[in-house]
């Protein structure tokens, strides 16, 4: 039997990530994102899973334009247009077509946006809760109903249509992104919904509020030492990483992105036209911490270290910091990356050392 599905699309999601705005909430925001000239990214994101959704038993339903048609239409797939949008896109006009959607018997809502975009979901699918997955294509996507990737949603398209997954609740989370422009952690839980359940495809969502512990913050403070007054070091956001900028020059953000020459801080909270012009410069290293439950490298919050700067980062310059206790709590034992550049997915699908203590790591295995 034919499984209906419905896709809706955030078309703004993400759009503030790599100019280091932290989220794409709120017109104002898309606004300043579009003007400090990011690009929108979410459709081809959306494409991609569509692609790979090729060939499923599936009938499906979509909103007009930007939020689904189009991208429908890139990856030679044909949809049902249901709902219109209205020019401006709001988080109104997800609710909407989600409410379209679920009117016409969808089985499975296919979105791709970030938290945001998630809680709009869930709030207009509240009264008849309907079986969710999120290509991911936010900043910061901490919820559980996210695929890891966007080919990964793919694939749980094809087992939700051919009745082989198991069905969980997950997570829904946001975070304040006033509060997170502020350098402050404000996480709320707004709820639960349905997802598929196969953790080689789902993200888990994200352990949040843990401070690095003592034997991190020792193993920071060794790598400080050893840092190279001619070479830039990129720190990615976080707790863990925070503990290495207290040994050097410089107060670092805490949620952005800060380049640092040896010890000296040179451009606080960067873009990635900033770090790409410092990569040019300068042997580059890159600093990052694991996602607390979920283990992502790159793509998840510190989208400013984008694709193109790592492609310019000699992947033995790559130095991860984790606690021990948040490596074994890793999904599976496993990391992954999600730059959008499926190239540079691989480059750096390895093996990692993770830094957990003095003179003590751990070996991850890296997957795309």
């Amino acid at each position: 039997m034919t499984m209906k599905v419905g896709l809706v699309i955030n078309p703004y999601a993400g759009l503030g990530g790599s100019v280091a705005l932290k989220g794409s909430d709120g017109i104002e925001i898309v606004d300043l994102a579009l003007e400090r000239g990011a690009q929108p990214r979410a459709a081809d994101r959306c494409i991609r899973a569509l692609m790979r959704m090729k060939g499923s038993n599936t009938r499906l339903f979509t909103v007009a334009g930007e939020m689904g048609e189009y991208a429908c239409r890139a990856a030679g797939i044909e949809a049902t247009v249901i709902a219109t949008p209205s020019a401006t896109h709001t988080g109104a006009d997800s609710s909407e077509a989600c409410r379209a959607l679920r009117s016409e018997g969808v089985e499975l809502i296919l979105f791709g946006g970030g938290d945001g975009t998630a809680r709009d979901v869930v709030a207009a699918l509240c009264e008849t809760p309907s079986l969710i997955l999120g290509i991911p294509c936010g900043v910061k996507m901490y919820s559980g109903v996210f695929a890891r990737t966007p080919e990964h949603a793919g694939d749980l398209v094809h087992q939700c249509a051919n009745g082989t997954v198991t069905i969980r609740e997950a997570e829904l989370l946001d975070i304040d992104e006033q509060a997170i422009r502020s350098d402050r952690i404000s996480t709320r839980l707004h709820g639960y919904a349905r997802v598929p359940s196969d953790p080689r495809h789902m993200q888990n969502a994200k352990a949040t509020g843990a401070d690095p512990d003592l034997a991190v913050s020792a193993a920071a403070r060794g790598f400080a030492s050893q840092m190279r007054a001619d070479s830039v070091y990129f720190l990615g956001p976080g707790r863990t990483v925070q503990a290495l900028a207290e040994h050097l020059d410089g107060k670092a953000t805490l949620l952005g992105v800060d380049a640092y020459l040896g010890h000296t801080l040179i451009c606080r909270d960067a873009e990635e036209l900033d770090l790409l012009a410092l990569a040019k410069r300068h042997p580059a290293h890159v600093v990052v911490g694991l996602t607390g439950g979920q283990g992502c490298l790159f793509g998840r919050g510190n989208q400013q270290i984008s694709a193109a700067v790592l492609a310019l980062i000699n992947p033995e310059n790559l130095h991860v910091f984790a606690s021990a206790t948040k490596v074994a709590q890793l999904p599976g034992g496993q990391v992954f990356v999600d730059t959008g550049d499926p190239d540079i997915n691989a480059r750096f699908s390895t093996f990692i050392r993770v830094h957990t203590g003095p003179n003590r790591s751990a070996m991850l295995h890296v997957v795309s």
